[in-house]
């Protein structure tokens, strides 16, 4: 996956040391999965889309798709709310892309017993520990972590693959202002590059993730995952940095948040809305004064 971008594979550690996480990874901001992170975990045996969906089939979730018939353009509101029995039988049709971005632990408490927070040298907050859930062939869509967290991403299931590119490279990824996603139509798997020539800048790196292996990402990263089969994500969050970042993080999330209130999602012929062509154009321009910069 993701060949057509200029990539890294990320190290592959077991029995990393804190010591060595902390200099080697996280101070560098380098990504580095755990292959045994979970291993005694009962999670690893249990957890599959089977299992969750016989013991907590009735629990209401959210469900998103990346279609554009679906979502009217309006990609991070629900196109439906069912129960989680219910999601995985849509999640088996053909050509469904249906996936569960977020669902907080807190909602199925029972899940907590699976498994241990990780001595990794961060204090993980309880409260954000949340669930995503993917089926066959789903390409989640380009997200930014946090600036302020650093994510672990343990994975149960069939296999996956993880697009990582740096903060430093978000003039790259076609990044919709500071909202931490991407334009819709950008295929990171295929990318074209005639129509998005700035994905010629990225450098990133690609986890390759087996049931039980556990991902590393440092704060800032992009990051977007393909499943090849159907897959369960934990995702555990730590803080980071100064307090003075803190407000700051949240300064823009308010401003992101009413931006999205008052921005018009009306499509065009070419499937954009006005916050996605603005950004198209100004990632070209910027692509092309680099180019130029670096010739001269």
């Amino acid at each position: 996956m993701f060949k057509s971008i200029k990539h890294i594979p990320v190290d592959r550690k077991n029995s990393l040391p804190v010591s060595d996480l902390q200099v080697r990874y996280r101070r560098t901001g380098t990504p580095v999965v755990f292959g045994d992170l979970s291993k005694y975990w009962p999670a690893s045996s249990k957890w599959s889309t089977d299992y969750l969906s016989k013991s907590f089939g009735d629990i209401d979730v959210p469900v998103y798709s990346e279609q554009l018939e679906l979502n009217r353009g309006q990609r991070f509101k629900p196109i439906l709310q069912t129960n989680l029995a219910r999601f995985f039988e849509l999640q088996q049709q053909e050509g469904s892309d249906f996936r569960i971005s977020r669902l907080l632990l807190s909602q199925v408490p029972e899940l907590e017993k699976d498994f241990s927070y990780p001595r990794l040298g961060f204090d993980f907050f309880t409260r954000l520990t949340s669930l995503c859930i993917g089926g066959q062939g789903v390409l989640e869509p380009m997200r930014q972590t946090s600036s302020v967290m650093h994510t672990v991403r343990c994975h149960f299931g069939e296999r996956a693959s993880v697009l990582l590119v740096p903060a430093a490279q978000s003039q790259f990824v076609y990044a919709i202002g500071r909202s931490g996603i991407t334009v819709r139509d950008v295929d990171y798997n295929q990318p074209q590059f005639n129509k998005y020539p700035a994905l010629k800048g990225i450098q990133a790196y690609v986890a390759e993730l087996n049931d039980g292996d556990s991902l590393y990402v440092p704060p800032g990263f992009w990051h977007c995952t393909y499943y090849h089969g159907a897959g369960v994500t934990l995702v555990l969050q730590s803080a980071s940095g100064k307090l003075s970042q803190y407000f700051g993080v949240l300064g823009n999330h308010l401003v992101n948040r009413a931006s999205k209130l008052f921005e018009s999602t009306s499509i065009d012929k070419n499937g954009f809305t006005r916050a996605e062509r603005e950004a198209v154009v100004s990632t070209n321009a910027r692509f092309q004064k680099l180019l130029k910069k670096s010739k001269s």
